[in-house]
């Protein structure tokens, strides 16, 4: 049975999330102090629907959108806000693999958090949303697709002292490979949903909060998972 956005385990955290920080006077107060609109907004939902959530596009949207993925590079309540705003996109994403959604939907949201939070590259003007899209797609499956096949290609021996041509891998196609890896390796799946609620929530106390145990004992984890994922990185290398 395909996945559905019901069936999603993490997005649901997601929204979960979003509905308990969109309306806290705290946050709703930091991002007005953004002045990202010219009127105010009630709480971030209603600045949500302006950048284009579950709205017709425009360019106003398209402008606003790429103004909050700028704070993003810096500011986590604005990367947050970007990427509740692509989450449908992730999802149908997720959706076209109707075997292991759920995997591919933990490993898009996760390649997609880093490239907010580390974007150096703007996308064009128009389609913000959807450029943002496929390049989350692009670094969690086309990527690592190819520097595999890149691997496999054999090489003619009169030709192992010519500089070859390298292909530049960057930190979200590396640890998108490392997590499928690690999954391959059977790794548990309660410490690949570790690493990703660390990416995505940025610190082991948000972490604790959120599933309501102590700061300790995600720093626990997240050693121990830590180790394992090394292990696994170091006999791939």
């Amino acid at each position: 049975m395909p996945p559905t956005r019901r069936s999603l385990l993490l997005s649901n955290r997601l929204d979960r999330d979003w509905d308990t920080l969109c309306r806290r006077p705290d946050t709703v107060a930091r991002a007005r102090a953004w002045g990202v609109t010219d009127e105010p907004f009630a709480d971030l939902d209603e600045l949500l629907g302006r950048a284009g959530f579950r709205a017709p596009a425009s360019p106003d949207a398209d402008a606003l959108l790429r103004r909050l993925l700028v704070l993003g590079r810096d500011d986590e309540l604005a990367a947050r806000v970007v990427l509740q705003r692509i989450l449908p996109g992730l999802v149908a994403a997720a959706m076209a693999d109707a075997r292991d959604g759920e995997a591919r939907f933990e490993e898009v949201v996760g390649v997609a958090w880093m490239a907010i939070r580390e974007r150096r590259r703007m996308p064009p003007h128009d389609q913000v949303a959807a450029n943002l899209v496929r390049g989350a797609i692009h670094r969690a499956f086309t990527a690592p697709r190819r520097r595999r096949s890149w691997s496999e290609v054999s090489t003619d021996p009169h030709t192992l002292d010519q500089n070859p041509a390298v292909e530049v891998i960057g930190p979200c196609e590396e640890l998108a490979m490392l997590l499928a890896d690690a999954r391959a390796h059977g790794i548990a799946t309660a410490d690949l949903d570790l690493v990703r609620d660390l990416v995505l929530v940025g610190s082991p106390g948000r972490v604790a909060a959120l599933r309501e145990v102590t700061p300790r004992t995600i720093r626990n984890h997240r050693d121990k998972a830590t180790v394992r994922l090394r292990r696994i990185a170091l006999s791939a290398a």
